[in-house]
């Protein structure tokens, strides 16, 4: 009998008994067309009791805890034997499926909850976290997803490299890197990021001093830009420069007409590429320093002042340095962006071959060829962790804290007037750039053929959706919302789950655990859609042409946006609520569905729109795992521009900018309504 205490759930008895019943009634081997779409036949075949095989030397381990039990040993020892038949299950299982090629079925997943569930109770009986169970639990969970989301997709992608087919090669790495072509792209891809990189953080760096040290009443400009981004969908921007700059763009031709400019094929190569991403990216750039400079004192400007330092003294001497970390963060995030980029040299790179495209030339191109692509991946993700490592190294051992106590908050003081002006001058530049980057982009949806015929038809938008649920930009459309409603939700509550215990518990690795996290964010898309074909198109686990594969890219790409948005709101509360809760016996569980939860609606409902529009607007990650079954907007987008069709292109990303604006201008006034309400309350009370 168990004691009242213990409910069954929660005893290792309880899981042995669902193992046994999901081998007894779910395959133990993978379906190749899932559960609803197999025939009886190939159901049975998948079972794991139709036929003596390996799975059911799987299961047979379990049968080990039950003697465990019987033999009643003392708590510490027992707990231990139990983790060591824990380590041996998930060795025997993982190695031995990876050796005779069997792909995991839906027993296999409940068998693997199951000596989570047991390690989690072995772990507690040995007083790990206190003996918390959830958070035991939790932290496993979080191993788990990440060695199998994120390790080993990227340990994947590293070892397909030396593989000719199945032949070990590693010889071929030299070879494909040696070719005069490949280090051509290889110069290419880091030449444009260091320059984007360096034009970005120059840009943001000017619009975040306007936005905090110039604006007064239009500092609602940069909300504008940290949107922009955000909503518009891959090859929007490089199609829209093109409708402007490009052969038969209207700059051009007017360059072409008054001025005698000829070379109309300028922009195709570094320059288009270039202007395109410092759009797309200085956005990115400016969020990072508009936060960095809003956190600077103006105590420390004013004390500079008194000691009779002029503006620029002060600027130079005082913002600029304390300004280094958030620039480097700035520099290194858009290097990292424009390595993975796409979409835009797709667009507008010409003869002008970079990584990313290479990469998805040799996949989605006449010629499959995983081994060059595989080796190109990996080399740009050298680049992408090498920078990462670099950033979270270096900012992590500098402190540059300007606040402390409670201290006068003093006022930001003005600019030098040159630089002041200097500033409005590049920012009414980049907004009537924008204006008519984006003017140019809606009107030309409505064209009949832009350069050729500027009639206006809504030709495009019928062709769209109005061919019924069933064809044009329809199913796309369904389904992205359904992947990207699904993916969001489990984004924002898996961020909140680690950022908790990141935050709020110490345990060994925790350091490890959050750079595992992060390491989501220095991946490049391109990269990570490779490692998850390589990873999951063959045993141990085949999930390439299923609907779980994009969701699982979708929330592991976004997986830190959750987690830094729970990590800051996190630092808003008190740990004393916690702890109140906690000494009044309640379970961290509760404590965090109803603590936590609550206090952090407004941060984690951000987090869930970011995640549902950058799960709505993503392509690099997913274009190598849509099939015909699965296709997504990003990628129905794609290939019109494959086949010239840039005015459908246009009208289905101005769609999706105008739903997406809308969507998170919605959101946004829900959470400032409930910040106000909060205040009212204060205020009342």
């Amino acid at each position: 009998m168990y004691s009242a205490k213990t409910p069954f759930m929660q005893t290792s008895h309880f899981w042995l008994l669902l193992s046994l019943i999901a081998f007894l009634v779910l395959p133990s081997q993978a379906l190749d067309y899932g559960l609803l779409e197999s025939t009886a036949d190939e159901f049975y075949d998948a079972m794991g009791w139709s036929s003596f095989n390996l799975t059911i030397l799987w299961f047979l381990p379990l049968v080990g805890f039950l003697i465990i039990a019987k033999l009643n040993l003392p708590t510490e020892k027992q707990a231990k034997t139990e983790l060591a038949l824990v380590g041996f299950n998930f060795l025997f299982l993982f190695i031995s499926a990876m050796i005779y090629k069997i792909s995991m079925g839906y027993s296999v997943l409940i068998l693997i909850c199951t000596l989570s569930a047991i390690a989690t109770f072995a772990l507690a009986k040995l007083k790990v976290m206190q003996g918390d169970k959830f958070i035991i639990g939790s932290i496993l969970a979080i191993i788990l997803l990440i060695a199998f989301f994120i390790v080993y997709p990227t340990v994947a992608i590293f070892v397909s490299m030396f593989y000719d087919g199945d032949t070990f090669a590693p010889q071929q790495v030299l070879r494909i890197l040696s070719q005069n072509y490949i280090v051509r792209v290889i110069t290419n891809s880091l030449t444009l990021s260091s320059f984007v990189g360096i034009v970005s953080t120059i840009f943001g760096l000017a619009f975040a001093l306007y936005t905090t040290r110039i604006a007064r009443r239009t500092a609602f400009i940069g909300k504008i830009f940290s949107i922009l981004p955000i909503v518009t969908p891959p090859f929007v921007v490089g199609l829209g420069v093109t409708l402007m700059l490009g052969r038969s763009g209207y700059v051009t031709e007017f360059l072409d007409e008054y001025l005698g400019f000829t070379n109309h094929n300028w922009l195709y190569g570094f320059n288009g590429i270039a202007i395109a991403q410092i759009l797309a990216f200085t956005p990115m750039s400016f969020m990072i320093l508009d936060g960095a400079l809003k956190s600077i004192h103006p105590s420390i400007e004013e004390a500079s002042y008194t000691l009779r330092a002029n503006r620029y003294q002060t600027f130079y001497s005082i913002i600029f340095p304390l300004l280094r970390p958030a620039l480097a963060n700035s520099f290194l995030i858009v290097f990292i962006q424009s390595l993975a980029d796409f979409s835009n040299p797709l667009v507008l790179g010409g003869s002008f071959d970079v990584l990313a495209t290479q990469i998805y030339f040799y996949i989605a191109g006449s010629q499959l060829d995983y081994a060059s692509a595989s080796t190109l991946g990996s080399l740009l993700l050298i680049f992408s962790l090498a920078i990462f490592v670099i950033q979270y190294i270096w900012i992590g051992n500098r402190s540059y804290v300007t606040v402390s106590g409670k201290s006068y908050r003093g006022e930001t003081q003005d600019l030098p007037a040159g630089l002041k002006w200097t500033i409005i001058f590049i920012l009414a530049f980049w907004i009537c750039f924008n204006l008519t980057l984006y003017g140019s982009i809606f009107y030309g949806s409505f064209t009949v053929n832009w350069g050729v015929d500027y009639t206006l038809t809504l030709k495009n938008y019928i062709t769209l959706f109005g061919q019924g649920f069933s064809d044009g930009a329809w199913p796309s459309l369904i389904q992205t919302v359904l992947f990207a409603a699904t993916a969001a939700p489990i984004t924002a509550l898996f961020g909140l789950l680690i950022a908790y215990v990141t935050v709020r518990r110490d345990f060994k690795g925790k350091k490890t655990l959050e750079f595992l996290t992060l390491l989501c964010f220095a991946v490049p898309g391109t990269v990570a859609g490779v490692s998850y074909i390589l990873a999951f198109n063959d045993a141990p686990i085949y999930l390439t042409g299923t609907s779980m594969i994009i969701i699982l890219s979708m929330v592991m790409r976004n997986m830190p946006v959750g987690m830094r948005s729970a990590v800051a709101g996190l630092g808003q509360l008190d740990k004393s609520l916690d702890e109140a809760s906690l000494s009044l016996k309640g379970s961290s569980f509760k404590t965090i569905w109803y603590i936590v939860f609550p206090l952090l609606k407004p941060a984690l409902l951000s987090a869930l729109v970011t995640s549902f529009v950058r799960a709505m607007t993503t392509v690099s990650a997913i274009v190598f795992l849509v099939t015909a079954d699965t296709r997504v907007a990003t990628s129905y987008i794609l290939n019109r521009v494959e086949d010239g069709e840039y005015g459908i292109a246009i009208a289905y990303g101005s769609i999706l900018i105008v739903v997406m604006m809308a969507i998170i201008l919605f959101f946004d006034w829900i959470v400032g309504d409930t910040r106000i309400s909060r205040s009212k309350a204060k205020t009342m009370n």
